[in-house]
């Protein structure tokens, strides 16, 4: 501050071609000798590092610089800014909590198929398909027996997402290292399952209370057991713990599991790969995708789709376990209808046959295709949004940093004259002068 102001008017020693400015950064101490009606200068700025560099309009004859300050531009936010860290497994939970508000009603039908028909409970079928399982428990439960359970499937997905996808990029980041660009697949599918078992096991209790809560119905269309009432979510949690043990909120934490593995290590990897060739890949450019919600939603189409192949038949077995009745044998929970996990497969293949392991796909798909779809549109997104956000905060900090200190230069080249004209700006004093 306090430094007078000046213009420096340089001679053609300084010439300007059109192809090569100058090159002006922290190192700048040009000796600028002059023309007759000027005088020789050395400019030495006391703060080399703050020397900026404004840009000039593009016009004819003239040629414009970036702004610069040691740096040319704001720093760079990395390409997996809003994927990995706090915010992508924050981004990772709201998604699919937003999508389940839309999806729960397939939920609760494909909960339903998959239970009726069950030999321990009855063998009882109510329901055509998927459709015809939604049809008719609006009719006999009305709006309110669609969305069964919706606050624990909120919860649920908010939750275990949180881990199930958010995880994915960080522990493949772990596994590849950020320098390659392009995963194999047996790393992705390694990462999805890491992440996947993460996410359930730690859920489980949530996921029982959801199936349970989905389950439960008063109308003559119930299927599978109807042993289970509770007041609401909270109340599941109460009423579980005193009857059954706080041991009962971790029964079919294997299968789960195993679920959850195969579901997101097909999921993660099928939306990260098919992402990558729809936007890199130039055998597909002509498809014309470009990052956003479009390519977001046909990338969950496609993955929704190969998660629900590869998890069908662990659902199923799962759904059984969570709703089956219980015994207390010497002071321990046992199932009525199968003792473990692999008692409840082989109870399925004997009675049932072998295309009870796929019941309910259809619903299973109508919700996890349209539900995938809504929650990575959602997750890019926030993931678009904080980078955004990101970027003007960075450009922010760059101009406050560099772009307004006390005292700073503006250049403007005119390539026809081949001259350097610098104006120099004393903000202590507000004067421009000029010479």
């Amino acid at each position: 501050g306090g430094q007078s102001a000046m213009l420096m008017h340089a001679s053609s020693s300084l010439l300007l071609s059109s192809s090569s400015p100058p090159h002006l950064g922290s190192s700048l101490t040009p000796h600028l000798s002059c023309s007759s009606s000027s005088r020789a200068l050395a400019f030495r700025p006391r703060e080399p590092s703050r020397v900026v560099i404004a840009s000039a309009l593009e016009g004819r004859g003239s040629r414009s610089f970036e702004k610069f300050i040691g740096r040319t531009r704001p720093d760079k936010v990395p390409d997996n800014y809003g994927r990995g860290g706090w915010y992508g497994m924050v981004f990772s939970g709201l998604g699919p909590a937003g999508a389940a508000v839309f999806t729960n009603p397939f939920d609760v039908a494909k909960v339903r198929m998959q239970l009726q028909g069950e030999a321990s409970s009855g063998g009882k079928k109510v329901y055509k398909n998927v459709f015809d399982c939604i049809i008719k428990t609006l009719q006999s439960e009305g709006l309110e027996g669609t969305q069964r359970g919706l606050t624990a499937a909120i919860i649920r997905e908010g939750s275990k997402n949180f881990f199930r996808i958010g995880l994915f990029e960080p522990v493949l980041d772990q596994l590849h290292g950020t320098e390659h660009k392009t995963a194999p697949v047996w790393k992705r599918l390694v990462a999805g399952g890491i992440s996947g078992a993460v996410g359930a096991m730690i859920c489980n209790p949530i996921e029982i209370v959801k199936t349970r809560l989905q389950a439960s119905s008063v109308a003559a269309t119930s299927v599978g057991y109807q042993g289970y009432k509770y007041k609401g979510f909270l109340d599941s949690f109460r009423v579980i713990t005193r009857q059954e043990g706080a041991s009962a909120l971790w029964l079919g934490t294997g299968i789960s599991t195993i679920r959850s593995i195969l579901a997101t290590s097909a999921n993660m990897t099928v939306n990260s790969i098919s992402k990558e060739k729809l936007l890199h890949d130039p055998h597909y450019a002509h498809l014309g995708f470009k990052p956003g919600a479009i390519t977001d939603g046909v990338c969950a189409m496609f993955s929704g789709l190969a998660c629900v192949a590869a998890n069908n038949p662990a659902d199923v077995i799962r759904t059984r376990l969570y709703n089956q009745p219980f015994k207390i044998v010497n002071g321990k929970r046992v199932g009525e209808y199968y003792p473990s996990t692999l008692g409840c497969a082989m109870s399925i293949l004997r009675s049932e046959g072998p295309l009870a392991f796929w019941k309910g796909f259809t619903g299973h798909y109508l919700r996890t295709g349209p539900h995938y779809i809504v929650c990575f549109v959602f997750i890019g997104y926030l993931q678009r949004g904080a980078r955004y956000l990101k970027e003007q905060d960075n450009r922010r900090r760059w101009e406050s940093e560099y772009i307004h200190p006390d005292v700073f230069i503006t250049a403007y080249t005119l390539i026809r004259m081949n001259t350097l004209f610098v104006k120099y700006a004393d903000h202590d004093t507000k004067t421009w002068t000029f010479e």
